[in-house]
């Protein structure tokens, strides 16, 4: 199980922000610390998803120091001078992208229309099936 830093940051607003140093995607705020750590937690969950999906890889986490660091960084921002940053440890959602071999049966008409998707779009069966399926929104 990975854990990551986020650094808290207070707005000119009055409000919280988060980012995770690991993930420069990952950012958000609320309006109160309470609210960030609860928002922090689902954009964690959500960039390693939808990293996961596709196929970029998830970094090591980094460490207290460069945390740290990557923190002190900010306020090179003439807003955040003087600011008090917060960091805090969340944990990453289990990821297992180990491949399993599965038995499928389908119509020799519908195997060929997947085949043919598949090549046009420049995936194997297996990719086309598994990112056809993460599209799909039930």
């Amino acid at each position: 199980m990975n854990y990551y830093f986020a650094v808290f940051m207070p707005t000119k607003e009055g409000h919280w922000a988060v980012q995770f140093p690991d993930f420069e995607e990952a950012f958000t705020q609320g309006e109160n610390l309470q609210d960030c750590m609860v928002m922090g937690q689902d954009i964690l969950n959500i960039t390693i998803e939808e990293r996961t999906k596709a196929r970029i890889p998830i970094p090591a986490p980094s460490d207290m120091e460069t945390a740290k660091a990557w923190a002190d960084k900010q306020k090179d921002d003439p807003d955040l001078a003087d600011a008090a940053f917060l960091l805090q440890l969340f944990r990453a959602p289990a990821v297992d992208m180990t491949p399993v071999r599965v038995s499928v049966s389908f119509p020799k008409s519908t195997l060929e229309e997947i085949d043919a998707k598949a090549v046009r779009t420049g995936f194997t069966r297996s990719g086309f099936l598994a990112h056809a399926a993460q599209q799909y929104r039930a």
